[in-house]
């Protein structure tokens, strides 16, 4: 059974902030899995300039704390024209407490994203495998299940504003639930961030941040999925969730 996730909060208001946010869980509790094949669909290509942050929880409960700010922590891109509104959070780890998980029926649309975007996704797994090729670590292949999980989990951020970010969906369901409701068995790890203009930028975001650089770098993890949508509010919500088979 899925187990719950204890989450971090940190807020920090520097020039030049992204928001960033990490989950893993740990080998013990997970199982194998079947990587399999989803369609994907093409609609609005990336529009440039966007950009976001974030927090666990959902809305009403645990909002991200916030302060007006050109872009989000850690990154050392360009501030954007007009001031933003950010906020950071630390990785949080899974710890072996028994929890019922409700039963919930996995959504089975395909989840969509502008061609843009996708070709986004595909460049933060190419640079995922740059940074653990220098580590000594395998690569990482994608899983479309994975993806699939991720791709649903980010457009569910992105109907939120205010640069909102979190592991936990607004029903509750943490990133292994979500990987296992599409079939994926095997879960390790997940990243999430907003406001990051394209890959380059997210990757050195979580790079920058010891809990997300530790996911990126795991020489267990052997599969990836990655997701990248345009919130309500213009900025792009990014994620990437490891697996171990």
């Amino acid at each position: 059974m899925p187990s719950p996730v204890i989450f971090g909060l940190s807020v920090t208001a520097l020039l030049a902030l992204f928001g960033v946010g990490a989950a893993v869980l740990p080998e013990s509790l997970t199982g194998p899995g079947t990587p399999a094949e989803l369609p994907e669909a093409a609609v609005a290509a990336l529009a440039p300039g966007a950009g976001g942050g974030g927090h666990p929880g959902r809305p009403g409960a645990a909002r991200p704390s916030s302060t007006p700010v050109p872009s989000a922590t850690p990154s050392s891109a360009a501030p954007a024209p007009s001031p933003k509104k950010t906020a950071s959070k630390k990785p949080a780890t899974r710890k072996p407490t028994p929890k019922k998980t409700p039963t919930r029926k996995p959504t089975t649309s395909t989840p969509k994203v502008g061609l843009g975007l996708a070709a986004q996704e595909s460049e933060v797994i190419r640079l995922t495998n740059v940074e653990r090729d220098k580590a000594g670590c395998g690569s990482v292949s994608l899983n479309t299940k994975l993806r699939t999980a991720m791709r649903l989990h980010v457009q569910e951020l992105g109907t939120h504003g205010d640069l909102y970010i979190s592991h936990v969906s607004d029903d509750g369901r943490d990133f292994a639930t979500r990987a296992k409701e599409q079939g994926y068995n095997d879960p390790g790890g997940e990243n999430v961030a907003r406001g990051q203009q394209n890959a380059a930028d997210v990757m050195n975001s979580w790079m920058n941040s010891e809990g997300h650089r530790a996911n990126i770098l795991n020489c267990s993890f052997e599969a990836i999925g990655v997701g990248a949508v345009k919130g309500v509010d213009g900025t792009i919500v990014w994620g990437q969730i490891f697996g171990r088979s």
